[in-house]
């Protein structure tokens, strides 16, 4: 019986063509990392605390940071093509692809943040908005708590990397050059 060897192994994510998404993957890791650096700002800042008033004010920024990420993984893709060209139609796939693996990726997140990060970010949540009667105690338990915010930030993060993408990928665009 002949033992498979790492060669071998290599070969075989060539046929299945998993390194062929090799940019994809990177700049999904890249924006995993990003994200979660956030989540420990966010908590540095006592937005998950004790300045949680201040939460949704500032949590715009991540939207921009979302939008950075997107602009360099764009700028780093067309840069590796080179002259083989970036059209519309390969830009918007690059684009869906990082999308969906880190919208596959975010209920990771959300976990990683208010389990590990900031397990008190969703009482102080509740407690601010029963104190400020924006709601009743039951509505802000149903609003503010792990699944309701997995099931948000997954439309969120595909809706705006949707967006992303279609933009930047008509922005980056160049035609393919084909040699005879």
């Amino acid at each position: 019986m002949r033992s498979t060897s790492f060669a071998d192994g290599i070969r075989t994510l060539q046929k299945v063509e998993i390194l062929n998404y090799k940019t994809e993957l990177q700049w999904s890791a890249i924006f995993f990392s990003v994200t979660i650096l956030w989540k420990v700002f966010e908590k540095m800042m006592g937005w998950h605390g004790e300045n949680i008033t201040e939460h949704s004010k500032f949590s715009i920024l991540y939207d921009g940071l979302f939008i950075a990420v997107y602009l360099f993984a764009f700028w780093d893709k067309r840069r590796s093509v080179g002259f083989n060209g970036f059209p519309l139609a390969k830009g918007i796939k690059f684009g869906m692809i990082i999308t969906c693996i880190i919208t596959l990726l975010s209920p990771i997140v959300q976990a990683i943040t208010h389990q590990l990060i900031s397990p008190d970010f969703f009482p102080n949540i509740i407690d601010l908005a029963v104190q400020n009667n924006l709601m009743n105690i039951n509505e802000a338990q149903n609003k503010f708590n792990l699944s309701n915010y997995i099931m948000e930030n997954m439309i969120g993060t595909f809706a705006l990397g949707t967006i992303c993408s279609l933009v930047l990928a008509f922005v980056f665009r160049r035609k393919e050059h084909h040699v005879i």
